[in-house]
């Protein structure tokens, strides 16, 4: 029952995560952030929520002043490598636990290395994205 749980819950995370990186498709690139906060600050002033729209415009500004489709690349590149050295503790963790022998730990342990498996494919999906984002501007 508890396995049935798990599982369950790695799969409604994974289906909640995919549906966040698609948003995330949509400002990959510096452009494409400044557009996407763009319509959220024209949405925020024809609300006149006033609060709402000055926070958006100084995301915007500090969107305009610091943000270089070099550092996104950077970020993206760090992200990848970080899931990459989680799914690589995951994977020995889930050695040490088969050389145990304990099928409870075994079973955690490679829920544990799809997770970070799904994890580092959706930072790689993302910096492909990123990618081919760039090449379509």
């Amino acid at each position: 029952m508890k396995q049935l749980f798990k599982i369950s819950l790695i799969a409604l995370t994974m289906a909640a995560s995919s549906y966040a990186v698609a948003d995330q498709f949509d400002g990959l690139t510096c452009a494409g952030k400044k557009e996407a906060i763009q319509t959220q600050l024209d949405y925020a002033q024809k609300a006149n929520n006033t609060y709402r729209a000055q926070g958006l415009q100084k995301a915007l500004d500090d969107v305009n002043t610091y943000c270089t489709n070099e550092s996104l690349e950077e970020k993206y590149k760090d992200k990848v490598e970080d899931k990459l050295e989680n799914l690589q503790d995951k994977q020995e963790d889930l050695q040490e636990a088969q050389l145990k022998g304990d099928p409870q730990k075994i079973a955690k342990r490679e829920s544990k290395v799809k997770a970070a498996e799904y994890e580092l494919k959706e930072a790689q999906d993302q910096l492909d994205a990123f990618y081919k984002a760039l090449k379509a501007q």
